[in-house]
């Protein structure tokens, strides 16, 4: 269970990262007037990665209570 929960945090942070990176590049290309529109895809990339892994972080929490209630 420990490795689920390991893997959705490491997406989350990832997932992070990524929408700061993006976000950044997103204000960069604005500021010298170029086109954005790659940049604002890698934001919502970014943003449905961490979506996808908060609800693993969520599944990985269900899993736990699951086992800790059939060793209980």
């Amino acid at each position: 269970m420990n490795i689920a929960m390991n893997t959705a945090v490491t997406g989350l942070l990832n997932a992070h990262s990524q929408a700061g990176a993006a976000s950044a590049s997103v204000v960069d290309a604005a500021a010298k007037g170029e086109d954005i529109i790659q940049a604002i895809i890698a934001v919502k990339r970014a943003e449905v990665a961490q979506k996808a892994s908060a609800e693993m972080v969520k599944i990985a929490d269900d899993m736990m209570h699951t086992v800790l209630d059939i060793i209980a």
